[in-house]
């Protein structure tokens, strides 16, 4: 399977958006838009809490995979 170059643009950014304990949120962010797609409305202790937390729901913002016909198989 071949990600579309879309899937590929698409990622997870982490940030500091608040003050307090948890100052960190996730966002889903694609090459072609200035704003993010998405802002997480949770916030987390450290860094990696929260891009744990924005990878674990990625695949909800990429496209699905299409199959893409094997180049070195049979053609019929």
């Amino acid at each position: 399977m071949r990600l579309s170059k879309e899937a590929l643009s698409t990622r997870v950014v982490v940030r500091r958006a608040r003050t307090g304990a948890a100052p960190f949120v996730w966002e889903i962010n694609k090459d072609s838009m200035a704003e993010p797609v998405y802002v997480s409305p949770e916030a987390f202790a450290s860094m990696e809490a929260a891009f744990r937390a924005g990878q674990a729901r990625l695949a909800e913002f990429t496209p699905p995979q299409r199959l893409s016909p094997d180049p070195t198989g049979p053609l019929f």
